[in-house]
């Protein structure tokens, strides 16, 4: 937990600067940032191994392409391990991303092995 603060300052300012770049150049309105952790993780030692993870929950956040800004959607437990609130499946949030970039996720499938796949899935929520 006490690398979470000198962590996070390394990125701030370089995030804000990106931004505040593609603001000034016109190109925010173009473009889609995605920013997003890789999942959760346990606040204490769980065993001799480490923390674990919490592979239901992570952050993400959007700017640019026209998505709304200062919008908060969905939150986790106090733990981070579990939504309590809105909770968005990673295959809605993928179609989010390719309908941003102008993409129907429907049309991007393949098949292969006698299946069809697509970034999205094809069998809607688990």
């Amino acid at each position: 937990m006490k690398m979470h603060g000198p962590l996070a300052k390394n990125v701030d300012q370089p995030i804000a600067g990106l931004l505040k770049d593609l603001k000034s150049r016109g190109m925010l309105e173009d473009t889609l940032v995605v920013w997003t952790t890789e999942f959760g993780r346990t606040p204490s030692c769980d065993g001799p191994l480490g923390r674990s993870h919490h592979a239901m929950c992570y952050s993400s956040w959007l700017a640019g392409a026209g998505v709304k800004a200062g919008i908060t959607h969905g939150a986790s437990d106090d733990y981070g391990r579990l939504p309590v609130e809105k909770p968005v499946h990673v295959h809605d949030f993928h179609a989010t991303i390719l309908a941003l970039l102008g993409f129907d996720h429907t049309k991007l499938t393949y098949r292969h092995a006698g299946r069809d796949f697509r970034l999205t899935d094809v069998s809607g929520m688990w």
